[in-house]
């Protein structure tokens, strides 16, 4: 039970590290995604759900990159992990959408 408590809160410490930041570009990766690979299932016709899926997780990373682009020609630093956020929630975002 104790070590078990010891990799609760290790986690918890993990995840309690990231910002709030990280959350929302999780969260709007993930609606990215879902709705993209949902536009494109609703419009096109006689396709593979795998690649209206795959549309939706490109279509999440190339907003998210643009996002990070506008942030760094504005002074702000590029921030790969608010890329990588955005990009695994455009990624769940598909999957719930195939479920």
């Amino acid at each position: 039970m104790k070590k078990i408590l010891e990799y609760y809160e290790t986690f918890a410490n993990w995840l309690c590290g990231f910002t709030a930041d990280k959350y929302v570009h999780l969260v709007v990766g993930l609606l990215i995604g879902f709705f993209v690979s949902l536009i494109f299932a609703a419009t096109t016709k006689n396709g593979v759900p795998l690649s209206y899926a795959f549309c939706g997780v490109v279509a999440a990373f190339l907003i998210m990159l643009f996002k990070e682009m506008v942030d760094f020609f504005r002074g702000e630093p590029f921030d790969a992990k608010d890329l990588l956020f955005g990009t695994v929630g455009g990624v769940l975002g598909a999957l719930l959408w195939l479920i």
